[in-house]
C-alpha cells in the first residue's frame, strides 16, 4: 500500500495523454472553453458512480463540508479549468512546441511553491528524484521534436522564448501547481477517511463546482456551445470517460502522497506520447529520446526509496 499512488499516477497519466489528444482534435470544432466543459459535464456522471461504489464498499457517509475544504476545492476547480483552457489555447499558438515543453516546470513549481507554502514535505532524496524526472522529460521532448519543430519558420531560440506560446505555457504550469496543491490540502482536511473516500467525495466536489460554474458562464457568453454537444457526442463521450479515470486517479494518488511526488511520476505521460510514436506511426527513436527515457524511468524508480 506504501507505493500504490505510483501505480495509480501512471494510470492517470495515461488517461490524461488519451483525453489532451482527443481535446485537441475537438477543439478544431468548438472553442477553447467548450472544449474544457465537456471533460467535467461527461466525466461527472462516472465520477458519481465511482463515489457510491465507494461509499457502497467502504462506507464512510458524507463528509463535514468546512468552510476550509470548500476554499480548497474552489481554488482547485477554478485554477484547473483556467489552466486546461490554456493548455488547449497554446495549440494553435506559434512555438506552441517550445511551450509544450515548458508546461512541464509545473514539476518543480509544485515542490518549491508546496514547500514553501503548503503542506508538502520533501526529503533530500525526494528533490533530487522531482530534478531526475524533470531532466529526462526535457531530454525526451527535445529529442522527439528537435530544432526544426521547437522553432518555427523563420523564428529564432530567444523569440520562441520570450514569444505568447512561452508564457501561455508558463501561466498554464503555475495554474496546474496551483491545482495539484489545493486539490492535495483539500484530501488532507478529510482525514482519517480512507484514501478512496477522501478522493472520491473530493473529484466529485471539485468536478461539480466546475460543471456548474463553466456552465454557467458558457450558458451566458457562449450559448453555442451547448448546440454543439449532441454533433460531437461521440468524440466528447470519450473525452468525459478517460478524463473521469484520469481524475479519479490524480484525486486518489493525491490522498496518498506529496502533490510534487505524484506530478513527477505522473510526467510519464510523455513516455506514454513517444511510445504510440513509435507502435501506432512507426517514428523511430533517436539517441536524446532514449536517453531521456532511461533518465526518466531511473528518476520515477527513486520515487520507491523516498522516505
Amino acid at each position: 500500500m506504501e507505493f500504490l499512488w505510483i501505480p495509480i499516477s501512471v494510470f492517470a497519466a495515461l488517461m490524461q495523454s488519451v483525453r489532451t489528444a482527443a481535446q485537441k482534435t475537438l477543439n478544431q470544432s468548438m472553442s477553447t472553453m467548450g472544449t474544457t466543459y465537456v471533460r467535467s459535464l461527461f466525466g461527472l456522471p462516472i465520477l458519481g458512480l465511482f463515489l457510491a461504489l465507494v461509499l457502497f464498499w467502504q462506507g464512510g457517509g458524507v463528509p463535514d463540508f468546512t468552510a476550509a475544504y470548500l476554499g480548497y476545492c474552489a481554488l482547485g476547480a477554478l485554477v484547473q479549468v483556467l489552466a486546461t483552457a490554456l493548455l488547449i489555447r497554446m495549440f494553435t499558438l506559434k512555438s506552441f512546441a517550445v511551450g509544450s515543453m515548458l508546461t512541464k516546470t509545473d514539476i518543480l513549481m509544485t515542490a518549491v511553491i508546496g514547500s514553501l507554502f503548503f503542506t508538502e514535505s520533501i526529503s533530500p532524496l525526494g528533490w533530487l528524484a522531482v530534478l531526475v524526472v524533470l531532466a529526462g522529460v526535457l531530454l525526451m521532448l527535445a529529442g522527439k521534436l528537435g530544432p526544426s519543430t521547437l522553432l518555427a519558420s523563420g523564428e529564432t531560440l530567444s523569440d520562441a522564448l520570450l514569444g505568447k506560446a512561452t508564457q501561455v505555457a508558463l501561466a498554464c504550469a503555475l495554474l496546474f501547481t496551483m491545482s495539484y496543491l489545493a486539490i492535495r490540502e483539500a484530501t488532507l482536511i478529510l482525514q482519517p477517511g480512507s484514501f478512496l473516500w477522501r478522493g472520491g467525495w473530493t473529484v466529485v466536489v471539485v468536478t461539480s463546482m466546475q460543471t456548474l460554474g463553466l456552465g454557467a458562464w458558457l450558458l451566458v457568453r457562449e450559448p453555442r456551445v451547448f448546440r454543439q454537444l449532441w454533433p460531437n457526442r461521440r468524440i466528447i463521450s470519450f473525452i468525459g470517460f478517460t478524463s473521469a479515470l484520469g481524475s479519479i486517479g490524480w484525486f486518489t494518488a493525491f490522498a496518498l502522497e506529496n502533490a510534487s511526488y505524484v506530478r513527477a511520476v505522473g510526467q510519464i505521460e510523455a513516455l506514454f506520447t513517444i511510445a504510440i510514436s513509435w507502435f501506432y506511426f512507426r517514428e523511430s527513436l533517436n539517441r536524446i529520446e532514449l536517453s531521456g527515457i532511461v533518465v526518466m524511468v531511473v528518476g520515477v524508480l527513486m520515487f520507491r526509496m523516498v522516505d
